[in-house]
């Protein structure tokens, strides 16, 4: 078929076409309107050591340094990943983990390196307070893991865990680009079924 005859199928089917167009439009909107609060949060770790090698020599520790901190930041990522951690994250901030899955524990944080010493973790809550407790409790969770490790060290020149202040923003959403998604979504939908409805007529 060539295009002038798609245009004249629309024509035909102007009103579902519309209909469906806008039907897609507006319940779109009314998805992220109605849809349950929730906020979003992103915390910062930094990665530190509690102390330094005393010797005159040459100190093979810094040399090394940043290797071994880009190695541990990459351990904490792996620790937020796992079901296990998450799982105890939750429940320190009183939080119940028995309606979650796994798949969903090690999906409940989005933590990522940005640099050998940074380790950035992202994750939403219901409402500000529960926010405000898993920020706490992953600092918390982190640090014992983190001093579980430096217990059988014969200097104190592991690592240390300091954490900044949680940013905390409620999750809203931008009307613009739900518009022109579910608009171009809707237009595609819209095609289909008016080209439906027309063979099947």
């Amino acid at each position: 078929m060539e295009l002038k005859e798609y245009i004249q199928i629309i024509r035909k089917n102007f009103n579902l076409f519309a209909g469906v167009t806008v039907g897609v439009v507006l319940l779109a909107f009314a998805y992220f309107i109605f849809r349950p609060v929730s906020y979003n949060a992103s915390l910062t770790l930094n990665i530190t050591r509690q102390g330094a090698q005393s010797t005159l020599d040459y100190k093979f520790d810094d040399f090394y340094r940043l290797q071994a901190d880009e190695k541990f930041a990459e351990t904490i990522v792996q620790w937020l990943q796992s079901p296990r951690t998450v799982a105890e994250i939750y429940s320190k901030a009183g939080l119940n983990t028995a309606q979650f899955t796994l798949r969903q524990l090690t999906k409940s944080f989005k933590p990522e390196k940005l640099s050998s010493q940074i380790v950035v973790v992202n994750f939403s809550a219901a409402n500000p307070e529960a926010t405000k407790n898993i920020s706490n409790s992953i600092t918390e969770i982190i640090s014992k893991n983190t001093d579980n490790l430096n217990a059988n060290q014969k200097e104190n020149t592991w690592f240390a865990i300091v954490a900044q202040e949680a940013v905390i923003v409620k999750n809203n959403f931008d009307p613009i680009i739900v518009l022109v998604v579910s608009f171009a979504v809707g237009i595609f939908l819209a095609f289909w079924s008016v080209l439906i409805f027309h063979y099947i007529k």
